[in-house]
Parts: structure tokens; C-alpha cells; sequence
């Protein structure tokens, strides 16, 4: 709030500048302005039109924008005077700013500021100019150009307009920035092009009257329209290459979460993504959400979503792309999401096999975001990252399955076999013991032979259920084998170990296990079974994994088996 009421006072000052400062910018360009009689307006018309499409259209270097407007306003001063170049420069600056989408009354005070501060900028110009003896008005062909004022001319708007605007990012706008950046170069280079470009412009017009701004102007414009064109094709390019980085990622990881993680990582670092849903279209009759993202928390909205509700519920139904630049266009569609704070929204499908699997939501804070090649690129990846998942998800349960009993549903001793080594591996670094539980089921052969083998089998499925539920999250059960069974709890001494294997003893021959009887009646009978328990703790019970169920196992034989059964035993060694 102390935020918001600053920036609110500091935009009532800027605004109480501008209505004393801008008129008077005007009036004293106004006065410093000798020959108001040899205005041509039609001509200055002209050049107005050529401003405009040199501030809109750029040409495009690197990754930095080179503006040839210097150069025109250049040549209006040296002809017209400073009254002409101010106008123009405050009609190229305006210009811009509408190329640039920004909000003429939302964002007023960035008019105001930038108005404000060229008016000035230019009049300083202009009396560095007379002040080392420059003059105004036509080029005459015995003549010759003092370049010392132009050049002073040209030097103090390029340093006026570095400072000024510093200034203003950092205390109107409140952004950290620092003083000299590698813009600050272009904006020279840009200078210095714009010389030669305006004094030509200058003496063509002096010497040819209108035919001399086409002969500028119509060559500069083509150069500026074929590099643009070339810089957005470039532009393509790059994205192009970058999404096959992205699938050749996405293709390196087997499990789903990791594959959704590096998504989202890397495409909210190569597009202006503040919010994101990535949606399962295979989870019934709504979509299912299986990552989102936010760059402020607490926006997102999770509601269901069917076929044709909302932004992703349309691209679910009809199969095809959605790009929105504007919050107004799409508010009646999906005004429960974003809580207003998204602008431009991208939405498209993922598609496996001819069939849509899943959707893709973006939206930024900013208008108009996502471009067209945005949305292609999204389209590209969004196939790459459907099949990256189905992969991941196939390998996953192919994993699960090798490792997974089938009967129980516990992990198999190979799984158990190499947890257990990770454990051992992380000893060295973390240096806290753990143990091992080791339990098989006493007579477990006289349940076979009374009640079948199938109902021998259900005891096995309910036990490991109940064990299960007994550990939680304390540690890991597998099955070991047959009738015996092996708990692993990280972090846990012998006596806590102990402690628990009483426990876990109780559980197993207090309560009953109700099965059918496979091999006469029939019936369901309630029956009781008991366990003998092994405990070892590692390390010093076991220097390996291998050593370490050894050792468990001997203590269930001979500290529990061999005395009666029914019974927790810890190695002694």
C-alpha cells in the first residue's frame, strides 16, 4: 500500500511538471524559432509520415533496435528549425509508444515523461548548436556544413537522453538498472549512423525540394522492412532450434514429474509465461491438472473443467489452438481463473496417436504476449512433450513391475535389495544408523494344507496390507520371499527397532485374518497366525547389505524360530 500511494504521489508530481513544463517547452521552442514564415507543411507532412514509419519499423541488429529517426529530426532542425524538430520528435516519440502497445491512458504518465523529457532535450540541442555559431535553414551548393555543431548538436541529445532516461527507470518507474549497459552503445552507434543519414536528407531537400525526402526516405524504409523481415525469420529460426533442444530434453528423462518440471522451466524462461496449466485429457469427463505454475502465488484457480468450458475445455473439444492478447477478449470465457491478472492466454492441445491427450495453458501478465511463432512453437512441443510422457509413463510401469510383487503388491527383494545399497551409499555422507526388520510366518504350511493354497495366498495379500498400514511412512516393506517378509526404517536405532517389532508382533497375532476355506466348506473363517522376527542394525550389525539381512535372518532362526516362535529377536554380534 506505502508502495502504491508513492508511486501515485510521484505520478502527481510528474503530471504537475508537465502542465507548467510542457506549454513553456513549447513556447520557447517556439520563440528560439526564427523562420516560421518557410514552413512547408505538406512537406513537413511528408517527413511527418516517414518519421512515424522509421519509430515503428527499426532496424533490427542483433538483439538491439538501430532508429534512423535522429537523422530525419536532424535534418527538419537544420532546416526548418528547432519549432519543426520538436514536433517531430514528439510525434515519432508518440508514434512508438502506440507501435509499442503502450496504453495511452492507462500508462499516461510514460507519455508524459518521455514527452517532457525530449521537449527539453531537444531544446538544450538547439542551444548548443547556436552557441558554437550553427546556423538554420537551406544548404546552398558554394556552402560548405560547419559538422561542429551537429555533431554538439547530435552528442547532447545522445547524453541528455542517457541520464534522462536513468532517471526515470530508476525513480519514476522504480527499476534497478544500472547506469551503463550495452544499449547504451547501440543507442552510439545508432547516433552516429543517423548523422550522415540527416545530413543527406538535409541537402537533398535543400537542393531538390520534395523529390529529395523519396530519395532518402525510400531506400532507408525498403533496407529497414527487408532486415525486419530477415530478423523475423531469424527469429523463427532460433525458436525452432530451441524447441529442439527442449524436445531432446524432454526426451532424456523417464520419469513424468521430471519431464514436467524441465517443460516448465525451460518454456517460462523462452516465452513471458507468469501463469500455466498443464492438463490430463485422459482422466474422465474433466480435465485433470498434472502441473500448474505461478509466478505470484495464490491466482491460480483450480476448477473442472468439460469439453467446451473455458479456454482449455474449447481447445479439449475442438482439437485446435487458442491465442488471446487482450484480458477483454476472453473474460466472458474464463473469468474464474487468473483472478484478472492475465493479459495474453496460449492454450493448445497435446496430441498422441491422432488423439488429444492433454492441453496446454499459458497466460502472461502483459498484452499481447504470444506472437504467432509462439503458438507454433507451443504446438511442436506440446507433441514432444505427449510422447515423452506416454514414454515415461510406459517405463514407469514397466519399472513398477519389476520391482513390485504381484501377489502383494509390495516391492520384491530387488527392489528392497538395491534401496537398502542407496541407504548404505548415503551412511558415508549423513552418518545415521538404520535397521532391518525380517519376519516370517510360523507354520505357515498347515494354513496351506488346511485351507488351500489360494486361501494361504490371501493371508499373504491381508498381511501385507496390515503391515503396510502398521509402517506408514516409517519405512519400507517388501516382500523377502515365500512366507517371509523385510521392513527397512531409516534413522532408527536397535532399541527403536525393537520397540517396533514387538509392536509389529502384536499386530500380526492379536487380530485375525478372515479368509475362505479353498479346500472344503467353503466358508469364510476367521484364523490366527503368528511371526517370528528378526532385527539387525546397520552399521555395526552389517557392513553391507547382504551381511545386514544375514544377520537378520540369523536372529529370527535362532533367537526367535529356535525358541518357540512367536517371537522378536536382535543380532548379537
Amino acid at each position: 500500500m506505502t508502495m502504491r500511494m508513492a508511486n501515485r504521489k510521484k505520478r502527481l508530481y510528474l503530471v504537475i511538471a508537465w502542465v507548467f513544463l510542457f506549454p513553456l517547452a513549447i513556447w520557447t521552442a517556439t520563440q528560439m524559432t526564427n523562420n516560421h514564415s518557410e514552413m512547408n507543411f505538406i512537406d513537413l507532412g511528408i517527413i511527418s509520415l516517414l518519421a512515424i514509419v522509421v519509430s515503428c519499423f527499426p532496424i533490427k541488429v542483433l538483439s538491439s533496435n538501430i532508429s534512423f529517426m535522429s537523422g530525419i529530426n536532424l535534418a527538419v532542425f537544420l532546416y526548418f528549425g528547432l519549432a519543426a524538430a520538436l514536433y517531430m520528435t514528439l510525434l515519432s516519440v508518440i508514434a512508438m509508444f502506440l507501435s509499442l502497445k503502450i496504453h495511452i491512458i492507462k500508462e499516461y504518465y510514460r507519455y508524459m515523461a518521455n514527452t517532457l523529457m525530449f521537449s527539453w532535450i531537444i531544446i538544450c540541442e538547439s542551444t548548443v548548436f547556436h552557441l558554437l555559431g550553427g546556423d538554420i535553414g537551406a544548404f546552398e551548393v558554394n556552402e560548405s556544413i560547419n559538422l561542429i555543431p551537429v555533431i554538439a548538436y547530435v552528442g547532447t541529445g545522445l547524453v541528455l537522453n542517457h541520464v534522462a532516461i536513468y532517471l526515470i527507470v530508476k525513480y519514476l518507474y522504480e527499476e534497478e538498472v544500472a547506469f551503463f549497459e550495452r544499449d547504451a552503445v547501440w543507442d552510439f552507434v545508432s547516433e552516429v549512423l543517423a548523422i550522415p543519414v540527416g545530413l543527406m536528407l538535409f541537402v537533398l531537400y535543400s537542393q531538390l525540394g520534395r523529390p529529395g525526402i523519396f530519395y532518402v526516405g525510400l531506400p532507408f524504409l525498403s533496407l529497414s522492412i527487408i532486415i525486419n523481415l530477415y530478423h523475423s525469420s531469424q527469429q523463427i529460426n532460433d525458436a525452432l532450434q530451441k524447441a529442439s533442444e527442449i524436445g531432446q530434453q524432454l526426451s532424456e528423462h523417464l520419469k513424468v514429474n521430471h519431464i514436467l518440471d524441465v517443460f516448465i522451466e525451460r518454456l517460462i524462461g523462452f516465452m513471458n509465461v507468469d501463469f500455466a496449466f498443464i492438463y490430463d485429457a485422459d482422466a474422465g469427463e474433466h480435465l485433470k491438472i498434472i502441473r500448474q505454475y505461478e509466478s505470484e502465488e495464490g491466482i491460480l484457480t483450480a476448477v473442472p473443467i468439460k469439453k467446451h468450458e473455458a479456454i482449455s475445455g474449447r481447445v479439449w473439444a475442438t482439437g485446435k489452438s487458442i491465442r488471446y492478447s487482450k484480458l477483454r477478449a476472453w473474460r466472458k470465457i474464463s473469468e474464474l481463473f487468473f483472478q484478472g491478472k492475465a493479459q495474453s492466454v496460449l492454450s493448445v492441445p497435446m496430441i498422441r496417436n491422432q488423439r488429444i491427450v492433454g492441453i496446454i495453458t499459458f497466460a502472461s501478465k502483459d498484452k499481447h504476449a504470444f506472437h504467432k511463432h509462439h503458438l507454433i512453437i507451443l504446438e511442436i512441443l506440446a507433441n514432444y512433450l505427449a510422447v515423452a510422457i506416454d514414454n515415461a509413463r510406459n517405463y514407469e510401469s514397466t519399472k513398477l513391475k519389476s520391482e513390485q510383487c504381484p501377489l502383494t503388491g509390495l516391492y520384491n527383494y530387488r527392489y528392497f535389495e538395491d534401496l537398502l545399497t542407496t541407504m548404505y551409499q548415503n551412511y558415508e555422507y549423513f552418518r545415521k544408523e538404520f535397521s532391518v526388520i525380517l519376519l516370517d510366518i510360523d507354520h505357515f504350511k498347515k494354513v496351506n494344507d488346511t485351507y488351500g493354497h489360494q486361501s494361504g495366498n490371501e493371508v499373504l495379500i491381508l498381511l501385507a496390507k496390515r503391515l503396510e498400514r502398521f509402517i506408514g511412512d516409517r519405512g519400507t516393506v517388501a516382500r523377502y520371499g515365500g512366507e517371509e517378509f523385510i521392513i527397512v526404517l531409516p534413522e532408527s536405532g536397535e532399541r527403536e527397532c525393537l520397540f517396533l517389532a514387538e509392536q509389529l508382533r502384536s499386530v500380526i497375532s492379536d487380530i485375525g485374518f478372515e479368509i475362505q476355506n479353498d479346500l472344503t466348506d467353503q466358508m469364510r473363517h476367521n484364523i490366527y497366525i503368528t511371526a517370528s522376527i528378526g532385527v539387525a542394525t546397520a552399521p555395526h550389525q552389517g557392513e553391507d547389505a547382504l551381511t545386514l539381512v544375514r544377520n537378520a535372518d540369523r536372529a529370527m532362526y535362532t533367537g526367535a524360530k529356535q525358541q518357540g516362535r512367536n517371537k522378536v529377536a536382535a543380532y548379537v554380534g
